[in-house]
């Protein structure tokens, strides 16, 4: 090679590094990078699948078709905070309703005052819903759940659960496929251990008086409303719920906080009506032999013929808690988490 030759091909070689080093940084973190894997696991007797990454482990048990553990991943048992039966297993018996309490997150048709009229009583709930075996598919990073098609509503019901780093999404969705129109609306129960203290994040205006509507005869205990910030306790000796127009709940308990969030619904008009005016239900259990509370959260009443369907997209994220001072707990997560300050 002539010396023009060797010097034209350091000097392409110099700029061949050069432009590297200038043009190829590396990738910018992605937030959404940790989706977790799924392994086969047993349940209480039960075959179940976990979903786990570096933040949050998930269980979630088909044959009962719902979401039964959630927690931080080195934690054990003793991080969990959804609630169980105490007696959980297969062999589980109905109480003197025929309604087996397992606990955990499920989702149920809203609203309740039609379920007389579809499926012929008051109570239970509809058993497609609450107590059928759900097939399963599982991916490297996602559990989803097939519900049989409930013959009253003609309705199937799709649960998705996946992770995101530090994040539990769970996409409830209900897919029309048989039978006359429905009007209908998903509704997601999330059955917690007794917390602390409660809170809604309350829209700039609520359409209730006071931020939210007793329905038994009972109110909460210690209930609260501080600008958009409604809170409340679990009631030792007495049933109690609230509803409200919230689309962000919060639970605070021993070392835990969880916030659950309403965040995409289909269809997605933010005006639609909801069941009984409500984006948000919380109920508490007394003491004895189960206590608990559940935090709830309804999408848009949707009329549905076959063919058609209606979803809701609920977000979780457990934190480790930082304030002893659950209001300040709480105006911390939503102002932090959510980026709405109460």
């Amino acid at each position: 090679m002539s010396r023009a030759g060797l010097a034209a091909a350091v000097l392409f070689s110099g700029l061949a590094c050069e432009l590297v080093t200038v043009f190829t940084p590396p990738p910018p973190p992605d937030p959404f990078r940790d989706v977790g894997k799924v392994k086969a696991v047993d349940f209480h007797g039960w075959s179940a699948h976990a979903l786990e990454n570096w933040h949050t482990r998930v269980v979630v048990v088909p044959a009962i078709g719902r979401v039964m553990s959630l927690g931080f991943p080195d934690d054990g048992d003793l991080g969990d905070v959804l609630w169980r039966h105490g007696q959980l297993g297969p062999r589980m018996a109905p109480d003197e309703n025929g309604w087996i309490n397992y606990g955990g997150d499920k989702a149920w048709p809203a609203p309740q005052t039609d379920w007389e009229r579809m499926v012929g009583k008051g109570w239970p709930p509809p058993a497609t819903f609450d107590a059928a075996a759900h097939t399963v598919t599982t991916t490297g990073s996602a559990i989803e759940l097939m519900s049989p098609v409930d013959q009253a509503y003609g309705l199937r019901v799709r649960r998705r659960v996946s992770l995101k780093n530090d994040l539990m999404f769970v996409d409830t969705t209900y897919e029309k496929v048989q039978g006359p129109p429905v009007r209908v609306a998903v509704w997601t129960i999330t059955q917690l251990v007794s917390p602390e203290r409660m809170f809604a994040l309350l829209p700039g205006r609520s359409a209730f008086a006071n931020g939210h509507r007793s329905t038994f005869p009972v109110g909460p205990k210690d209930l609260t409303v501080d600008g958009r910030l409604l809170g409340l306790a679990r009631h030792p000796t007495e049933k109690t719920m609230i509803v409200n127009d919230a689309d962000a709940l919060l639970w605070v308990g021993a070392g835990r906080s969880l916030v659950i969030e309403t965040t995409e619904t289909q269809p997605a008009d933010t005006g639609a009506p909801r069941p009984g005016g409500a984006h948000a239900q919380i109920y508490t259990s007394p003491d004895g032999a189960e206590p608990y509370v559940e935090l709830e959260l309804l999408g848009p009443l949707v009329d549905l013929a076959p063919g058609q369907r209606t979803s809701m997209q609920v977000r979780y994220r457990l934190l480790r808690r930082e304030k002893a001072d659950p209001v300040a707990e709480a105006r911390q997560v939503f102002a932090t988490e959510l980026g709405r300050a109460p």
